[in-house]
């Protein structure tokens, strides 16, 4: 009975250590913002496809223009363009966008799948010749073996949209902020620390928060006071906060890409979003804060060398 009790108390501290442990390697759960996680158990041949057939010209109208045309994997998963021609607005990145609640800027696509049928569809923008295409990557030989190995051979619409989808959807690729917030402390600079915490007290975060910091919710700029832009012809709509993840590759900046900096984009924001105006101090700290959110070099998810 004393034996049984040793080890009964035994287990219940090893339990009790092993679950403030937990507590403490998760302190993020009090966070506005959410880790994320290296995706696991990729299908790399699968996901190796869809990033071939992501960055292939023929699935556009005019054999020009690939997914990878505006969101270039090298550039922060966008074009670095104002608005490309023939396209309404600036081009968002494509990492991690399979976190978003919504998709488009005007958030009219409620899902990755739902988007990439209406890019290939529009013909402002892929206007994709289906039947051409298929026949055209059944005579690539280079295709033959990948769609054997992924799909037993099957080369069609269904799986070559499938592939696009699962390379797209598995584009998450966690930054330095999120080890911080998994307890590194040295995974960002103080700057950046610093940086968060303004982030936070001014209320950034109100609107720049979840898995993708923004990207869920929607607001129009100018909350405090109307902006124009520099030139007096920015018209504020209703549009979908976007992620700040990987923001600091993404210039320029709003739905127009009419703000060239980061630094200008801070200052904008604080003032006519929040009524705040930052010190040299504070925008140089925010900006580290939003630099460490840039996605990690991972072989699988970036341009291969």
């Amino acid at each position: 009975m004393i034996l049984f009790a040793k080890q009964f108390y035994s287990k219940l501290f090893a339990l009790i250590v092993l679950l403030i442990s937990f507590g403490m390697h998760n302190s993020w759960a009090n966070e506005p913002i959410s880790p994320i996680f290296k995706v696991e158990s990729l299908d790399l041949k699968k996901f190796e496809l869809g990033e071939a057939l992501f960055k292939d010209t023929r699935l556009s109208l005019n054999n020009d223009t690939s997914c990878h045309t505006c969101h270039d994997l090298k550039m922060g998963g966008d074009d670095e363009l104002k608005i490309r021609a023939n396209v309404a607005t600036n081009s968002p990145t494509i990492f991690n966008t399979s976190k978003n609640f919504y998709v488009g800027w005007q958030g009219q696509f409620s899902s990755l799948g739902q988007h990439l049928a209406g890019v290939l569809a529009n013909p402002k923008v892929m206007g994709t010749n289906w039947p051409r295409a298929v026949k055209s990557f059944k005579e690539d030989t280079n295709y033959t073996p990948q769609f054997r190995q992924v799909y037993q051979g099957e080369i069609s619409q269904a799986t070559i949209f499938d592939a696009i989808l699962y390379f797209e959807t598995n584009l998450v690729v966690p930054s330095k902020f999120d080890e911080y917030l998994l307890g590194d402390e040295q995974a960002i600079s103080q700057t950046a620390k610093y940086g968060y915490e303004k982030f936070k007290n001014y209320g950034c975060i109100s609107c720049h928060q979840g898995a993708n910091v923004g990207g869920n919710l929607f607001q129009s700029l100018g909350v405090v006071a109307p902006y124009m832009g520099a030139d007096g012809k920015y018209r504020a709509k209703k549009l979908r906060v976007p992620s700040l993840r990987n923001v600091s590759k993404t210039a320029p900046y709003l739905h127009d890409g009419s703000v060239d900096s980061l630094e200008s984009m801070i200052k904008i924001m604080a003032q006519y979003q929040l009524g705040q105006t930052l010190t040299n101090t504070e925008i140089k700290q925010i900006k580290a804060f939003l630099e460490s959110l840039n996605s990690l070099t991972e072989p699988t998810a970036y341009e291969k060398n």
